[in-house]
């Protein structure tokens, strides 16, 4: 809060900037340092949440080359007739060649009722009264079976209840099939009809039964239906399975096979290498990121004014979090060796070098190679690399996890932020007392000296009277 400025009229100093440079003075040596550390430790935090940033894509970009999802090889599935059935295949799937027979594929239940209606507010039974009992004027439906079952009940009101509001009211009371309004006929002459379908493949959630149906709904009582099926496909080596979906996943272990139509086509399961080295480019990407952004933020310049050379310290220089997770990775990348294997041990044996700045090459040739040589030790060295550094209890989780070591950094940085304001703030409150101190000193040192001044003058002319 500013109190009111004096220019020392009687004693003719600049009071003002006296306590401007007394006050500044102060600031220099009580306020400046701890706004700089402040200012330095919000710097750091950033960095530190890129880094998090930073160590987190390189997580993902190695996960896929751990052993819970399959090692580092890539696999790929081709079907000689994809018009039948496609293949997918995930790394830890065999190479294998399998005879597959779609004999039938899964399908949903269609129900519908014969009763065509010309328009969508067209009354399901017109000759409803309302008087009727509640059974007479009610449909009733069940869908799936055993615990997948689900009953749907609709009671229609009266002859003004139209198609519309029972799909309406269906569709608000199941969640496991939907009602429609198809219209079989023309645009110009429409012929709406009530259809239901199931919102599942398969007999134990797809089965659409009409289980009752009210005496007064005679409009209802003509119906066609399309009932629900399960897949079934035989598989050479393992025999003929039924299963409630077109897209199976658990007969052949690491593959997936999703079903067109009914036929015969030949499954082949073997390596993606462009695949293998797209994931490994991604890898290489995302650790020289890494290297690049530490090496950035680790750096000391000088900065020169004049004579005087000054030291610039970039965010993470004075932090050693960085360093040692960068040095834990590289510990890792450089003790992996494969056991077992004759020509491929080691990352160089699969094209992945360290240049002199410490960033990784990768030679893609190399991988290929490696890959047709020995393929069980290309992953075992990719898969010993992730597992130690990309899982739960890797090197990387141990530092980006929840209240991992950049959590905890980031937290007592922040602390010691609130810390320094709280300074900030009480030494800001102190100056401004000083502040009105010093104008209440000067406001009295002007007045004194006014006096002292009026004296004089009264003085002198008393005496150049007596002459």
């Amino acid at each position: 809060m500013s109190g009111p400025s004096f220019g020392g009229i009687a004693s003719g100093l600049d009071t003002q900037s006296l306590i401007d440079a007394t006050i500044n003075a102060s600031r220099r040596t009580r306020v400046k340092p701890n706004q700089d550390r402040v200012t330095e430790l919000e710097s750091t935090n950033t960095a530190l949440e890129s880094l998090t940033e930073k160590l987190t894509t390189l997580r993902d970009a190695l996960n896929p080359f751990t052993t819970l999802e399959g090692g580092g090889v890539s696999k790929t599935g081709t079907s000689s007739k994809e018009s039948v059935v496609s293949a997918m295949a995930i790394a830890s799937a065999t190479n294998a060649s399998y005879s597959v027979t779609v004999n039938t594929l899964a399908s949903n239940h269609t129900y519908s009722f014969d009763q065509t209606y010309s328009d969508t507010t067209s009354a399901i039974q017109s000759t409803l009264t309302g008087g009727e009992a509640a059974a007479d004027r009610t449909v009733t439906f069940t869908v799936g079976t055993g615990t997948e079952l689900e009953t749907v009940s609709i009671e229609i009101t009266d002859g003004s209840y139209s198609v519309q509001n029972y799909v309406d009211a269906f569709n608000a009371a199941s969640s496991k099939a939907r009602a429609s309004l198809v219209n079989v006929g023309t645009t110009s002459s429409p012929s709406y009809k009530v259809v239901i379908s199931s919102l599942y493949e398969g007999t134990a959630k797809g089965t659409i039964a009409r289980t009752a149906l009210g005496a007064s709904l005679t409009n209802l009582t003509g119906s066609s239906e399309s009932a629900a099926t399960n897949a079934s496909v035989t598989i050479t080596g393992i025999g003929t399975v039924t299963r409630a979906t077109n897209s199976i996943s658990d007969v052949i272990s690491g593959v997936t096979l999703n079903l067109s139509s009914t036929g015969t086509s030949t499954v082949k399961i073997s390596e993606d290498v462009p695949s293998t080295i797209t994931k490994v480019q991604q890898f290489i990407d995302a650790y020289n990121d890494l290297v690049t952004f530490i090496t950035e933020n680790n750096a000391i310049t000088e900065e020169k004014k004049g004579s005087e050379i000054t030291n610039v310290f970039a965010p993470l220089a004075k932090s050693r979090l960085d360093d040692n997770v960068l040095f834990s990775i590289r510990s890792e990348l450089s003790q992996v060796i494969a056991s077992g294997g004759s020509a491929v041990r080691v990352f160089a044996d699969l094209g992945i070098t360290t240049e002199r700045d410490g960033k990784l090459k990768f030679d893609s040739a190399k991988l290929q190679e490696a890959i047709s040589a020995e393929v069980t030790s290309v992953t075992k060295v990719f898969s010993a690399f992730a597992d130690a550094t990309a899982t739960t209890t890797g090197v990387i989780n141990q530092y980006i996890r929840f209240n991992g070591l950049l959590d905890i950094s980031v937290a007592a940085n922040k602390t010691s932020i609130d810390d320094l304001n709280d300074r900030i703030a009480d030494a800001e409150a102190q100056l401004e007392r000083q502040t009105q101190l010093l104008r209440a000193r000067y406001a009295r040192l002007e007045q004194t000296m006014g006096r002292l001044q009026s004296q004089q003058s009264s003085l002198t002319s008393a005496l150049a009277g007596l002459r």
